[in-house]
């Protein structure tokens, strides 16, 4: 298992802090994600999230975003993103491109606000 990098964090904090009002149990997830796998699409990538101890089962199944904008570099346009929970957990982090830019997941610079 490995740490979740800055990207990750960032855009996991955004939506966690966006959306804690709906799903508050959320916000005591974050220090307990470890990365399981990513995967590269060509056009974005998927991080499959586990968690390092068991947390209690919330009935809530859905994807969520935040309004921030996501910028990486070379790329020309603003990426989309978003969690899937399943069962009130955290399952994975996509972030993919707008448009018809290639990208397989690897970030030198980001802007995110």
């Amino acid at each position: 298992m490995e740490k979740l990098d800055e990207i990750e964090l960032k855009v996991l904090e955004a939506i966690i802090n966006e959306n804690k009002t709906q799903f508050p149990f959320l916000v005591s997830h974050l220090s307990l994600l470890k990365v399981k796998s990513r995967e590269s699409t060509g056009l974005g990538r998927y991080t499959n999230f586990e968690y390092i101890q068991e947390v209690s089962y919330h009935d809530v199944n859905t994807a969520l975003a935040s309004k921030n904008k996501l910028y990486i570099n070379n790329l020309n346009f603003e990426l989309a993103y978003e969690i899937l929970i399943s069962n009130g957990k955290i399952l994975y982090l996509e972030i993919v491109t707008n448009g018809n830019e290639e990208w397989y997941g690897n970030v030198d610079s980001f802007t995110f606000n």
